[in-house]
């Protein structure tokens, strides 16, 4: 059969691509990157054209079905971008559609033409205005640095460089001057932040220098928001692009520079759903077809990254200095054992003695202060002194964290609500205390301790609404506040001049998590908080509570030395096979029948164990950290092994795609960061 046909990438977990028939009146609307409106299986679905073919065509005649409409005759992707997405699909083990799906807003991939109606939509409240900010002058160490990265973007080269620069030596101000560059050279730029809460901070400060070229892209933008923003990238109109990880598949053309501003986050990792990427590692495969310039930018740069740099896949630029030759803080290490023993009879100290001290002077001077718990809500857990039980999730295998504001107990996993026990569920016992922190209990101790403080609290529960990372941030930043409390949201990015008190209320949290990056989170964590203190005139201080100091991580973290702790965790991972001497897939079923995700992954590990090589190991399956969760089974194992092609080649051949079925999920992460 003669005729033009088209090869279209449906958003399933399939690595196939399917052929339609272009009819006669939709041959000149059709091109690769032009989405498509196509039936599949009795349903109508949208996909994406990624070959047009001219002349024969594969099929009895009348067998092919028609493409009913072009949704958008695009095309939608810049060549670097649709090359990278399939490269993405490959390797992260997904459909090329759901990629190119991810990369497409809803609004532009599921609508119709004529629901595209986009004229009359405001500007997000982001974007509306900008601050005035001062012209820097550089310093000698950011010139420094920017010479190889400004020779790169001048003669359109790919280069991938790791920035190590500690807490403000000013690395921003050098990301500036890429973009600038770039949009020189008529190129376009994309900075990735790895949180919403840093958003809105480095969106007025391009805005300043860039003006309507600035383009904002965040999960929290409105539906219609979201899509008017990718359509001004689309055009051309935005040349900048700036948003957490999706950002990496905005639609620039020409592009000049990407920065993965703290490159080492884990909010990098897409999780769920498909496609399951890294955005740092989608950079720089997106730099390389672009010709352009990567920069992963860190005071922690990652184990993986730092170990690229020191093998020489990577330009290793150090910044040691903070701009102005500003100290770093001093951080001094306090061992809550030891003060919880000399002070048992007060029951729970929240605040060392020294802590209160520092906040007290502060509060004296009129200077400010964070204080850092990863952990939202009230208290962990309400426990039974009696038997040990604690309230647990019907739907899910973790306690419910208690929220005195709203007087109840919530799952932090499924949402599920009830009020607190009056008695123990399990024994009957009146005997029940709250076990352990979290931001309101220390919020409330807070204000009973300094009843005249003006505390802002900045978690998951305070930042619901659109624009409250905003508006915290410009509440403290005017002085509104005198004590930032929060979460890891006020760990990275923010630029405080006033602040020169950081207190970490428990440096252990990520200690507890079975993962073996936990050190490395934990020093991560610790050294970027700090970095929140002496960034104006005033030197800083940083205390940290810890009932663990021996902690390597802890341990290296209140001495400030980077180099000391990478060079013993990554001699650490080389024994045991870790990344970045070894890579993992992670395997994680789920299921609504415990005993048929379990079945299935005895199944799944039997082919597995038939097809890998000497050189892989199987580890499991096991009970996933998170065995419920919203009432789903789920079971996990990991492949680890030399190289990633090795371990993805074991999936595809054991061909355990096959065992997904509708009562069992299988879903195949490359390269997990998520362990739960």
């Amino acid at each position: 059969m003669t005729g033009i046909s088209v090869q279209v990438a449906l958003p399933l977990p399939l690595q196939q691509t399917f052929t339609y028939s272009i009819p006669d009146l939709l041959r000149d609307e059709i091109e690769p990157g032009s989405s498509l409106l196509v039936p599949f299986r009795g349903r109508e679905m949208t996909g994406f054209a990624v070959e047009v073919n001219t002349g024969k065509v594969d099929g009895a005649p009348g067998k092919l079905r028609d493409v009913i409409e072009v949704v958008d005759r695009g095309p939608l992707f810049p060549g670097d971008l649709f090359a990278v997405t399939r490269w993405m699909a490959e390797y992260y083990q997904c459909g090329w559609g759901e990629v190119l799906a991810a990369a497409v807003p809803e609004k532009g991939a599921r609508r119709r033409k004529r629901d595209l109606d986009v004229e009359g939509v405001p500007i997000p409240d982001e974007l509306q205005a900008a601050e005035e900010y001062p012209s820097v002058t550089l310093t000698g160490q950011q010139e420094e640095i920017l010479a190889p990265l400004l020779s790169a973007l001048d003669e359109q080269t790919w280069l991938t460089a790791v920035l190590h620069g500690v807490t403000a030596s000013g690395k921003t101000a050098v990301y500036e001057q890429l973009v600038a560059r770039a949009l020189e050279h008529d190129r376009s730029a994309i900075v990735l932040v790895p949180e919403i809460s840093i958003t809105p901070q480095i969106v007025s400060l391009f805005r300043s220098r860039f003006g309507d070229q600035v383009a904002l892209f965040h999960s929290r933008l409105k539906p219609r928001d979201r899509y008017v923003q990718w359509r001004r990238v689309l055009s051309g109109e935005a040349r900048v692009v700036i948003g957490p990880r999706s950002a990496v598949l905005a639609p620039v053309r020409d592009l000049g520079v990407i920065v993965v501003d703290e490159e080492h986050e884990p909010s990098y990792k897409q999780a769920e759903p498909a496609p399951r990427y890294h955005a740092r590692d989608v950079a720089v495969m997106r730099a390389r077809e672009a010709g352009a310039l990567c920069v992963l930018g860190s005071a922690t740069p990652s184990a993986e990254s730092y170990h690229n740099a020191l093998e020489g896949k990577y330009l290793l630029l150090e910044m040691p200095d903070r701009v102005g030759s500003r100290p770093q803080p001093t951080i001094e290490l306090i061992d809550m054992a030891s003060e919880q023993h000399e002070r048992r009879y007060e029951g729970t100290v929240i605040f060392s003695r020294r802590l209160e001290a520092a906040i007290e002077e502060r509060l004296g001077r009129g200077e400010q202060t964070i204080l850092f718990l990863n952990r939202r809500g009230f208290s962990p857990a309400i426990t039974c002194k009696d038997c040990g039980e604690a309230e647990e999730c019907l739907n899910c295998s973790v306690a419910m964290t208690y929220h005195s504001r709203e007087g109840a107990l919530i799952c932090h996993y499924c949402g599920e609500r009830k009020p607190p026990p009056l008695i123990c569920p399990s024994c009957g016992s009146e005997h029940l205390s709250h076990q352990g922190l979290g931001t309101q209990r220390v919020e409330s101790a807070l204000l009973k301790r300094f009843p005249d403080a003006r505390v802002l609290r900045m978690d998951s529960d305070t930042t619901r609404k659109r624009g409250s990372h905003g508006d915290l941030y410009r509440q403290f930043a005017s002085g509104e506040g005198n004590i930032l409390l929060g979460t890891q949201m006020v760990a990275k990015g923010f630029h405080f001049p006033g602040v020169t008190l950081v207190g970490v209320i428990s440096a252990d949290a990520e200690l507890h998590f079975p993962d073996f990056r936990a050190n490395e989170r934990t020093f991560q964590l610790i050294m970027q908080v700090a970095g929140r203190a002496g960034r104006g005139d005033e030197p800083g201080e940083v205390v940290v509570q810890s009932y663990a100091c021996d902690n390597p991580g802890i341990r290296h973290a209140a001495t400030d030395d980077y180099r000391g702790f990478m060079t013993s965790e990554i001699s650490s991972r080389r024994t045991l096979g870790y990344p970045p001497y070894g890579r993992m897939i992670r395997i994680l079923l789920k299921g609504r029948e415990e005993a048929a995700v379990l079945k299935t992954g005895r199944d799944v590990v039997r082919r597995l164990s038939a097809v890998v090589p000497e050189s892989v190991s199987v580890l499991g399956p096991a009970p996933a950290p998170l065995y419920r969760l919203n009432r789903w089974y789920r079971v996990h194992f990991f492949l680890r092994g030399p190289s990633a092609l090795t371990l993805r080649k074991c999936v595809e051949s054991s061909g355990i795609d096959a065992l997904s079925r509708k009562n069992v999920h299988i879903a195949v992460d490359v390269d997990p960061v998520d362990m739960l």
